[in-house]
């Protein structure tokens, strides 16, 4: 049964002890939660810098995009305009003499997506009420500008393809017409060029070589209302960088709008610190966790070595207070540090009224100085100070002097002298020598008496 029990008081003071080190740690809380917060502070900060970058980024490709257009569309004007004064000064030229021209300009290798250059004297006599080339040869005749037409519908002309494909219109008078008004334009106009484009084509190239990632769409207008458009390199979503821009030409506007997702790769300078964050906040929390479980451990130890200490002391104590002499320690200066109850029923005092009194006061004539007299007196022996063995005088509380008999040992603690006295009360035996002398000088008086006698 009594081992049953001790077993049990050992394993609750293990599980006492686990749940000590287990407890939650204040500091590693806060510094989890406080390296969490700057990480993830940080990160978001982070992420909206490289947010703004991107977009800045985006902009700045969306005005490449459409400088790329607008320069690609000035060509066209000048291949026109080009094509027009030569028409010009040739109007009678032959079918061969024309393609020999355009086949010099090497358009299907400077420019892939111009399908087709051609001059057409009776443009308005072939086009339909309905056909959106129309109101662009008009619009060319009229203000003698180049002009753009609307999308084509794929079957106007089979030979191009299914595409975004517009018609450029740039009208060609008489060369020595005056050209003030609309109504001399309308009279000395003999004819117009013609160029074929395939939007889709130019728009996939500038997007290859200025930014591959980026979605272009192209509306027909100046709202981008998914009703008009007319082009998309890909599908897009809501949550992607946006980019508007307007295009205007040869009397047309276009909307083009342009998207690209935000970058998300754990290449970024955001993930990074959030990684890094996180380890130094985990390193950390670990760190002072591990302090935490050495301090509670360390403070495990300390109850123990107290429990233990106290023990020790209690027992000690026990041994001193059953002792018959009376034991008295003093510190440096020669005054009680501690006494047992003998010490305090000799000399007459309450438990605990020893405490810091001087030894001179109860044993009068034993200061300080007559205790190094008597301890340099004696020759230590092997760095250990002898029992050196005195008498003396002591006093009761009550003023009454009585014999003492008393032991000195001096020793050094923490680098401090200190004394150890053992005193006993010898009353007693000084009372019974006095009567045993007096006795003895009784029976040598008797002799001396009883010689005479006889």
């Amino acid at each position: 049964m009594n081992a049953f029990r001790e077993r049990l008081a050992r394993a609750s003071d293990k599980i006492a002890q686990r749940w000590h080190l287990l407890k939650p740690n204040r500091s590693a809380a806060v510094a989890i939660l406080l390296g969490l917060t700057v990480t993830l502070a940080g990160w978001q900060w982070m992420r909206m810098q490289e947010r703004a970058d991107e977009d800045a980024q985006l902009q700045s490709s969306t005005e490449r995009i459409l400088g790329t257009l607008q320069h690609r569309l000035e060509n066209y004007q000048l291949i026109l305009r080009g094509a027009a004064a030569y028409r010009q000064t040739n109007l009678a030229m032959s079918d061969a003499d024309w393609r020999r021209y355009t086949e010099g300009l090497k358009l299907s290798q400077t420019q892939p997506e111009l399908l087709a250059l051609e001059f057409s004297p009776t443009a308005a006599d072939t086009l339909g009420a309905n056909d959106a080339r129309l109101s662009a040869w008009l619009k060319a005749r009229d203000s003698g500008q180049p002009s753009m037409s609307g999308p084509l519908a794929a079957n106007v002309v089979p030979e191009a393809g299914k595409g975004l494909l517009v018609a450029l219109y740039l009208p060609v008078y008489r060369p020595d017409a005056a050209l003030l008004s609309v109504e001399q334009r309308r009279a000395a106009v003999q004819g117009s060029m013609v160029a074929l484009v395939r939007l889709d084509v130019l728009l996939n190239r500038v997007l290859v070589r200025a930014y591959p990632d980026a979605s272009v769409q192209l509306y027909s207008g100046v709202l981008a209302d998914p009703q008009w458009q007319v082009y998309g390199s890909r599908k897009s979503s809501a949550k992607e960088l946006m980019a508007s821009r307007q295009l205007s030409w040869g009397g047309r506007s276009w909307t083009m709008v342009v998207r690209s997702r935000a970058s998300s790769g754990f290449d970024r300078h955001s993930w990074q610190w959030l990684l890094f964050g996180l380890c130094v906040s985990v390193a950390l929390t670990l760190l002072l966790n591990h302090q935490a479980i050495i301090r509670a451990r360390a403070d495990t130890v300390t109850r123990m070595m107290s429990r233990r200490l106290l023990r020790s002391q209690t027992e000690l104590r026990a041994v001193l207070d059953a002792a018959p002499e009376g034991v008295l320690n003093l510190d440096s200066d020669g005054c009680v540090v501690s006494a047992n109850q003998a010490a305090e029923h000799i000399f007459g005092v309450a438990s605990g009224k020893l405490f810091g009194v001087k030894l001179e006061v109860r044993v009068p004539g034993f200061d300080r100085e007559q205790l190094d007299v008597l301890c340099s007196s004696v020759i230590s022996t092997e760095g250990q100070m002898p029992m050196i063995r005195a008498e003396a005088t002591g006093m009761r509380a009550c003023g009454a002097r009585f014999p003492l008999a008393l032991s000195l040992r001096r020793f050094e603690l923490d680098g401090e002298v200190h004394y150890s006295l053992m005193l006993r009360d010898v009353s007693d035996e000084k009372m019974a020598e006095v009567m045993m002398q007096q006795s003895l000088r009784d029976l040598a008086a008797a002799r001396e008496t009883r010689a005479v006698t006889v």
